[in-house]
């Protein structure tokens, strides 16, 4: 509460447990590091969770980094971990769940998170397709691959009991989702980021019209400018502005 991002929802239903996103909080992580001050990432785990970074719960991390913090292996309890888009805030801290979690994303969402981890330097943070064993002992070892399926706008995934659909929404970034989780206590709607000023809104409103007919027991909303009548802002005179200097 209180930030943008950050996102890490846990959704149960009855002895199906799946988080919607998984990200990492700049605010918080602020509170603590910063210019010269860093992780420390020989410390695995430790600082992540002394922190409050990263939630502490059973059966939810790699079993190389429990280690880390003097944790024997746990048994996954979590049936998967479904990412709304690729924004860091959203997507980051996958890189510390163990690989039997599967990762449901959008198409467009996997491309992007393969283009951060080839484009950057390998990291407890930002091993988000594959991750070294910690000590990395064989620099020539393999490294271990997570479980992605992906998914398009009109497909509905099955994870036990719960029915999802995800729906395209209009965002900064391509290939973001909002979903409409069916329940068997009824339909749980989270938006994502969501906007109506940026280049494709009818994709937002479409996905508001279907969110609407699931008649939802329960919204999840994260959005800062779904409506900017007053000011009248938008992407278009953004671009409109700008081609005139």
């Amino acid at each position: 509460m209180g930030e943008i991002g950050g996102n890490k929802i846990l959704l149960e239903d009855h002895d199906i447990r799946i988080f919607v996103d998984f990200g990492m909080s700049f605010a918080r992580r602020e509170v603590f590091y910063g210019d010269f001050l860093g992780l420390r990432i020989a410390n695995g785990l430790g600082d992540f969770l002394e922190m409050g970074l990263i939630p502490d719960l059973k059966g939810l991390y790699r079993d190389d980094l429990l280690a880390t913090v003097a944790r024997k292996p746990e048994v996954p309890e979590f049936d998967a971990v479904i990412l709304s888009h690729a924004h860091l805030n959203h997507s980051s801290y996958i890189s510390f769940l163990n690989e039997k979690i599967p990762v449901y994303c959008g198409e467009t969402c996997l491309l992007i998170l393969q283009a951060l981890q080839e484009a950057g330097s390998r990291s407890l943070e930002s091993e988000l397709i594959d991750f070294r064993k910690r000590p990395i002992i064989d620099r020539k070892a393999p490294p271990v691959q997570r479980e992605f399926r992906t998914f398009r706008t009109g497909q509905k995934l099955r994870i036990g009991s719960l029915e999802i659909e995800p729906v395209h929404v209009d965002h900064s970034i391509p290939g973001n989702y909002g979903f409409i989780i069916h329940t068997t206590e009824g339909a749980v709607v989270y938006t994502s980021d969501v906007r109506m000023h940026g280049t494709k809104p009818e994709m937002t409103r479409d996905f508001v019209e279907r969110a609407k007919e699931s008649e939802p027991i329960a919204l999840v909303s994260e959005g800062t400018r779904i409506n900017l009548g007053k000011t009248g802002e938008s992407e278009g005179k953004v671009l409109h502005v700008s081609s005139r200097r």
